[in-house]
């Protein structure tokens, strides 16, 4: 397995001893999210990334296509690339606290898939089109695989389609994660491509603790975050049982987005997913949390259920402690 991790940047002297350690711990890629309004602009702080950093891939997990006109993040893609030496990657999705938070509503699945159709033509040096108008980048391009973060069945057959990869949410369970596999194949195909055509990464939350439920409390708030982005627009197509389907409605209409992915500050989105019986469900398809020995079992099922990239969150009170738990104790101890 590859282990990519990443944070959010609201410090930068904190964010460059952090990507000192996660260097040293042997992270495959860092990352960083893209929210305006809760924390630094992640070109800026992929820039620090690239001059503190040497070997690790930089990516953004994830932009959207309603802040950013194409030719303006091809353009800092571009740059990113040249100032990392290529080890730059770009996700898209359709938008959410970073839209929620302004008031911008989210991009449809084909503007979504237009976008990254033309942001991947611009950074090598090709002709785009983007809502009638003819792009094209006149500087030295900076060729950028560009991802796509995808949950419902019509916008993982669209990142099979156009993108060079796609992130998975809630995917960490073997139904769900063939699932999912089984529409990027099927827009891949309808492309003329393989889906080995695809790098796929899965999202987890990782939580060393001293039982399976005291990790899995800490990131109560995290499975509210991620429950209300896949199931925002429908939650037919990704495996919620019907018995659910109201709760998670329920959680949709009471989310608070001002708080969205900061744990120390969303005691109201924790609670919901208690209060709503939904954190065992929410947390058997993204989350492993308990003692060392429990997360290794589970990172081996997980393997052998054919996922092979991960990306760690880190919603954890030290992120430097995790780090070098993880690297030692965890991915030490996986055959």
């Amino acid at each position: 397995m590859r282990f990519a991790t990443g944070t959010t940047v609201k410090d930068f002297d904190a964010y460059g001893a952090w990507l000192d350690v996660a260097a040293d711990c042997g992270f495959a890629m860092l990352t960083t999210g893209d929210s305006q309004s809760l924390w630094a602009d992640p070109y800026v702080s992929l820039a620090f990334a690239a001059q503190r950093t040497t070997t690790q891939r930089l990516g953004i997990t994830v932009s959207n296509p309603m802040t950013r006109h194409p030719a303006v993040a091809a353009s800092a893609a571009s740059a990113l690339q040249h100032l990392s030496g290529g080890r730059f990657v770009l996700g898209i999705a359709s938008g959410d606290s970073a839209l929620r938070n302004i008031g911008v509503r989210p991009g449809r699945v084909d503007e979504t898939e237009s976008y990254v159709a033309a942001v991947r033509a611009l950074t090598r040096g090709e002709k785009a089109t983007w809502q009638g108008a003819d792009l094209v980048q006149r500087w030295k391009p900076g060729p950028t695989p560009v991802w796509m973060a995808a949950e419902g069945p019509r916008t993982l057959r669209a990142a099979g389609r156009s993108a060079d990869g796609v992130v998975l949410s809630n995917s960490l369970t073997r139904e769900a994660y063939e699932r999912n596999l089984a529409h990027i194949a099927a827009g891949a195909a309808e492309a003329g491509r393989d889906l080995a055509d695809l790098e796929i990464w899965c999202m987890a939350n990782i939580v060393p603790a001293a039982t399976e439920d005291d990790g899995i409390a800490v990131v109560r708030s995290v499975l509210a975050g991620t429950a209300n982005h896949v199931f925002r627009f429908t939650t037919e197509g990704k495996g919620l049982p019907d018995t659910l389907v109201p709760k998670v409605e329920e959680l949709k209409r009471r989310y608070d987005s001002t708080h969205h992915a900061s744990p120390e500050t969303a005691a109201h989105n924790a609670a919901l997913v208690d209060e709503l019986g939904l954190t065992r469900w929410l947390a058997a398809h993204s989350t492993v949390a308990g003692p060392i020995g429990h997360c290794v079992e589970r990172l081996a099922e997980i393997e052998e259920a054919g996922i092979r990239n991960v990306i760690v969150a880190q919603f954890v009170p030290d992120q430097a402690a995790f780090m070098r738990t993880f690297a030692d104790e965890i991915v030490g101890r996986l055959g």
